[in-house]
């Protein structure tokens, strides 16, 4: 295993996003559904995503101690974002370590249709009834 596969709660705090473009935008878009605060090269955080691989922003942030994902760079990265099916709260990712987004991008389109949309109803339905279950099962 190449990587420690984790789901961060990035909710309120600061992550660097570098570049421009519909790369940064998209990945704009992936932070602040995960309710990170999308800052600048210059604040302080312990994560960014340098969109347009650049190698000196890459270097700077490193030697801050920040993790960092280079867009289409995976010989610069400290993580990388994986292909996501959110069923939300259940999420799957599917990570290639950067060897093959579009084969990630295909294992998710099939995960998808095979998954129903209302799996994350089924999984808050099961959290709610847990102390029920619980009680009438207790082992």
């Amino acid at each position: 295993m190449h990587s420690l596969p984790v789901f961060l709660r990035l909710t309120g705090r600061p992550v660097i996003l570098t570049g421009a473009g519909e790369a940064a935008e998209a990945k704009r878009r992936l932070l602040e559904r995960a309710g990170a605060l999308v800052v600048g090269e210059d604040a302080a955080a312990s994560l960014a995503i340098v969109a347009d691989g650049d190698e000196a922003v890459v270097a700077r942030l490193r030697a801050r101690g920040v993790l960092v994902n280079a867009t289409d760079r995976p010989e610069l990265c400290d993580f990388t974002l994986p292909a996501i099916v959110d069923r939300d709260p259940v999420l799957i990712a599917i990570g290639t370590g950067g060897a093959s987004a579009g084969l990630a991008k295909a294992l998710r389109q099939r995960i998808e249709a095979l998954l129903p949309a209302r799996l994350g109803a089924l999984a808050t339905a099961l959290h709610a009834a847990r102390d029920a279950i619980r009680a009438r099962w207790p082992d």
